[in-house]
């Protein structure tokens, strides 16, 4: 099992009279990242959560799909080119993972295996369609959720057009119908079957929490305003998470997907009525900004300490202070020059303020 990604909540044509960006979805995306790297903790063996919370941690990427489709929804401009919508994610996310497979390839411990078989599909972000643990985790073993997220991206342009179209109650009725079933039997078919493999990693499997996401930015764009209040999603989550670890991998993903929903939504009407708060602190929306690059760099740093450091404290030490930094390089270094130059060319890269 692994986990997680998302989008930049920063959109590109909002709806008229709201914010351009949209900062506590910024925010969140830290705090699921780091539920990410304790379950990463306690999967490898180095610490554990004394209450275990953090076994379901891996359903942090029922937050990031979900967040990613919401996302792309709203701030999608109908009249933008497909191939410029191509062209934008390709810069979001290929840059950053190229750099990482090649670390991969180059570090003396990986998640699961470098093999050959591997390489090609990493290289094309498709071994999540390969229901194979040493293609699909293959290299940087996190990186299957981006095999996820580029084919989104792929259907992205033509879902938004068919969910604006339907009517409210398809809308919502077919993504939701198509994640229990999948939560459904996965669980059925129990850990360890192919079927749970799919499940979890299979990207038309997890289509549908994205077009969760998508639905609820559609919702929004047309005035819906959700009246949720943070106690609402605080007992959401508390229920879901009670639910969620008596049930057999991978159904905790499908019980998640409707806190998370219900945090995006907060997030997202408090900041379009330009709320202040916690949440929206620099800080904060830094440390969500990283987190796309913590998500790649953690799990490969976790288990190179691992093999080479013994001792819970100084361990978990060694990685948190070595992951952070190695995200923040990797942030500044690859993620927003690489964006700046793929998404406006070289001019745009030495000029990102014009």
């Amino acid at each position: 099992m692994r986990t997680e990604r998302a989008d930049q909540p920063t959109v590109t044509a909002p709806p008229a009279n709201v914010p351009t960006t949209l900062p506590r979805l910024t925010s969140l995306r830290a705090f699921a990242a780091g539920a990410v790297v304790v379950y990463h903790l306690e999967r490898w063996e180095i610490w554990r959560a004394p209450t275990g919370i953090f076994s379901i941690g891996y359903t942090g990427v029922a937050f990031f799909f979900v967040l990613s489709g919401f996302v792309l929804g709203w701030g999608h401009r109908p009249g933008l080119a497909v191939g410029t919508f191509y062209r934008r994610r390709f810069a979001r996310v290929y840059p950053s993972h190229l750099v990482m497979l090649v670390v991969a390839a180059l570090v003396p411990v990986v998640a699961v295996s470098v093999s050959r078989v591997a390489l090609v599909p990493n290289l094309l972000l498709v071994q999540a369609w390969v229901v194979r643990d040493d293609v699909v985790y293959g290299f940087n073993g996190v990186s299957w959720s981006l095999s996820c997220e580029a084919f989104f991206y792929v259907v992205f342009p033509f879902a938004y057009v068919v969910l604006r179209r339907a009517g409210r109650t398809a809308r919502w009725a077919v993504p939701a119908a198509l994640v229990v079933a999948t939560g459904v039997a996965g669980g059925l078919a129990g850990e360890g079957s192919r079927v749970a493999a799919a499940a979890f990693s299979f990207p038309p499997a997890r289509l549908a929490e994205f077009l969760v996401g998508v639905a609820a930015a559609i919702e929004m764009r047309n005035g819906w305003r959700p009246r949720l209040r943070a106690v609402h999603v605080a007992a959401a989550f508390v229920v879901a998470t009670l639910v969620a670890v008596r049930l057999p991998y991978p159904s905790p993903d499908a019980v998640m997907v409707v806190p998370s929903l219900l945090l995006i939504l907060w997030g997202a009407a408090r900041d379009v009525e330009g709320r202040r708060g916690v949440l929206t602190t620099r800080g904060l929306v830094y440390a969500g900004e990283v987190s796309f690059a913590l998500y790649l760099v953690h799990e490969l740093v976790m288990i190179d300490v691992r093999s080479r450091v013994h001792g819970t404290a100084l361990t978990v030490a060694l990685v948190t202070v070595l992951s952070l930094g190695a995200a923040v390089a990797l942030h500044h270094a690859v993620e927003r020059p690489c964006q700046r130059l793929l998404r406006h060319g070289v001019r745009g890269a030495r000029h990102p303020r014009r």
